[in-house]
C-alpha cells in the first residue's frame, strides 16, 4: 500500500517503505503548477496541448516499457493510450523501491504533464505525446480477505486529520446520507455525480468508487427515503484539496458504530446581511423624453415594501418654476402591487406637453423588514429631504 499525505504534505510508502515529502516543497509544486485536475489518459493523448505544464491527476495500469540501466514507465488506459511517468527527486527513493511490486497494477499518479518535443515524438512509441512528472503517487489497494481485520477509523479521525490517513486501507461506520441530500458538505467538494455521503455525529465524508450497495441491498443515493441507514464501508483514503474522500472497496449494511451514535442535522447556513431597498425600475424609463400626457406611473422596488410607508411620502409634481396654465396634481391616486413590488402612480390630470414631471420619495418610506429606501446614486448629503427621485418629459 502506498501512503500519501496532501494539503502540501505527501507521504509515498508501502507497508515497508516510508518516504516523507515537506511541506514547503509539496506546496511549491501546487504553487507552481496550480491545483490538479482530474484527467483520463485518453484526454491526454488527444489534447496533450489543453493540459501541457498543468498539474494533472490520473490513473491506469503501470507497465515498465525499458529495461536495462535505464528503466522508463508508462501507465495505460483501459482503450491502450499510454502516457510516460517519471518522480520527481523528492519521491524517487520510494519510487525506486516499489515500482517493480506495482507493473501490471493500477497505478494513480498526480504531477506535472510535460509535452514531448518534436525530438522525443520522432524517437518514442505510443507513449511519446508527454511525460507526467509527478509528486505523488498510489498503487492499488490490497484485495480484502477478511474485512474484519481491517483497521477501524471514524469519520471524525478522517475528517479532522486527514493527511494522518492518506492512503491507508481503512473501515469507517456512518449514516447514509445520498448524494449530499441533506448538504452535509460543501457541494464543491464532489467530484463525482455518483459521489455519495455517510456521516456520524456532525462528520460527514464522501465516499467514492462504487455504488452503496452490498449484498442483499442497493440505496438510492437521489432518494431520501433510502438515507438513515448505517452502512460499513471500507476503502483507502485519499485527500484532495484537505478533504477526505474513502474509495470505496466494499459496502455492508452496519449497526451504528456505538449504542448512542446519532447524527446531527448540518448547521444551517449564516444569515445573509440584509440589504435596504432600492428603486430598480420605472415604467416609463426614467428620464424618458416623450412620455404621453395620460400615461400613468410604476415604479418597481427591489425588496417587499410596506405599503403604508408610502402615504404623505410620494410627491408628482411638475418641476421647476410654476408656469403660467399649470394645475396643482392633487388628483393623483397610488397603488401598490404587492405581486410586483411596484408602486403605480395614476396622475389623474391630462400632463401639460413639453412640461418636465418629477416623482419625489421622502424619507421614511420602509421595506417590510422596516429598512428605509436607499437611494439609487450613492449616500444622500446631509440634511437632504428626497431619498429618490425620478423625472420625465411630456411630449408635446
Amino acid at each position: 500500500m502506498v501512503r500519501r499525505r496532501a494539503s502540501g504534505l505527501f507521504l509515498m510508502a508501502f507497508v515497508t517503505a516510508v518516504a516523507a515529502i515537506p511541506q514547503e516543497r509539496m506546496s511549491r509544486y501546487e504553487m507552481q503548477y496550480g491545483e490538479p485536475v482530474d484527467v483520463s489518459i485518453s484526454d491526454l493523448v488527444s489534447n496533450p496541448s489543453s493540459y501541457e505544464n498543468r498539474s494533472v491527476r490520473t490513473h491506469g495500469q503501470l507497465e515498465l516499457e525499458a529495461t536495462g540501466s535505464f528503466r522508463t514507465y508508462a501507465i495505460r488506459s483501459n482503450f491502450g493510450e499510454r502516457v510516460r511517468v517519471a518522480p520527481v527527486p523528492d519521491v524517487s527513493a520510494a519510487w525506486d523501491s516499489e515500482v517493480l511490486n506495482m507493473v501490471g497494477r493500477d497505478l494513480d499518479v498526480t504531477g506535472v504533464f510535460l509535452r514531448a518535443t518534436s525530438q522525443q515524438l520522432a524517437t518514442a512509441g505510443s507513449s511519446g505525446v508527454g511525460t507526467i512528472q509527478f509528486w505523488k503517487f498510489l498503487g492499488e489497494p490490497p484485495e480484502i480477505k477478511d474485512a474484519a481485520k481491517v483497521p477501524l477509523a471514524t469519520i471524525e479521525q478522517l475528517t479532522t486529520n486527514p493527511a494522518r490517513f492518506e492512503g491507508r486501507q481503512l473501515k469507517v461506520i456512518g449514516q447514509f446520507r445520498g448524494r449530499n441530500l441533506f448538504g452535509d458538505l460543501p457541494p464543491s467538494t464532489q467530484t463525482n455525480r455518483a459521489d455519495w455521503v455517510v456521516k456520524d455525529d456532525v462528520y460527514a465524508l464522501w465516499i467514492t468508487g462504487r455504488k452503496p450497495k452490498g449484498e442483499g441491498f442497493e440505496l438510492d443515493p437521489g432518494l431520501k427515503r433510502d438515507t438513515g441507514k448505517w452502512l460499513e464501508v471500507v476503502g483507502r483514503v485519499d485527500v484532495r484539496r484537505g478533504f477526505a474522500y474513502l474509495t470505496a472497496q466494499r459496502v455492508a449494511l452496519s449497526l451504528p458504530p456505538t449504542p448512542t451514535a446519532h447524527v446531527e442535522p448540518p448547521k444551517p447556513p449564516p444569515e445573509r446581511p440584509k440589504l435596504p431597498p432600492m428603486v430598480i425600475f420605472a415604467l416609463p424609463l426614467d428620464g424618458e423624453s416623450d412620455v404621453p400626457g395620460g400615461a400613468r406611473f410604476a415604479v418597481q422596488f427591489s425588496k417587499d415594501m410596506e405599503e403604508d410607508s408610502f402615504k404623505g411620502r410620494v410627491v408628482l409634481r411638475y418641476a421647476g418654476r410654476p408656469q403660467p396654465g399649470d394645475r396643482d396634481l392633487d388628483g393623483v391616486v397610488m397603488r401598490y402591487d404587492g405581486g410586483r413590488r411596484a408602486l403605480v402612480i395614476d396622475p389623474g390630470d391630462v400632463l401639460r406637453p413639453g412640461r418636465q414631471v418629477e416623482l419625489l420619495l421622502l424619507p421614511g418610506i420602509v421595506d417590510t423588514d422596516a429598512m428605509p429606501l436607499a437611494p439609487r446614486h450613492g449616500p444622500l448629503p446631509e440634511g437632504a429631504n428626497v431619498v429618490d427621485a425620478l423625472h420625465w418629459r411630456i411630449g408635446l
